[in-house]
């Protein structure tokens, strides 16, 4: 019964001060303006949230990527990897970075997306066609 009672301070104790040395690291924070609303942030390639961020976000004092994407269809909610449009930012502990996210960017990235799958379509009509077409001459 004692060897348990030891076992458990231990266990306590090594949980306390897990939990002290998570909140010891060093943090600051970075605000998020943008001109546009319903834009999605990823910061390292996590979402975070659509625009606005009224609120200054926490992150651990080092080098981060911000990127405002399209949401994929397949994981809407983590991102691989910063991009050529990212903005990289350094955070110093006890600061505040501000980013101001331009999603012109964004618009034409979308826009060709959207192109890309109109033509995707198109293909896929024409090739069926031509396939029923081929079958009419060969049953013909």
């Amino acid at each position: 019964m004692l060897k348990i009672a030891i076992y458990t301070a231990y266990l306590f104790k090594a949980l306390a001060l897990a939990q002290i040395s998570v909140f010891d690291d060093p943090y600051g924070f970075v605000a998020i303006k943008s001109d546009s609303v319903n834009i999605p942030v990823y910061i390292d390639g996590d979402l975070i949230g659509h625009t606005p961020i009224n609120e200054a976000i926490p992150l651990i004092a080092g080098s981060h990527y911000i990127d405002i994407k399209p949401l994929s269809i397949s994981n809407p909610f983590s991102q691989q990897g910063p991009i050529n449009d990212s903005k990289h930012i350094y955070i110093f502990s006890n600061d505040t970075a501000n980013v101001v996210l331009n999603p012109y960017k964004l618009q034409l990235r979308s826009e060709r997306l959207v192109r890309e799958q109109l033509y995707t379509s198109y293909i896929g009509l024409g090739l069926g066609l031509l396939t029923i077409w081929q079958l009419w001459i060969i049953t013909g």
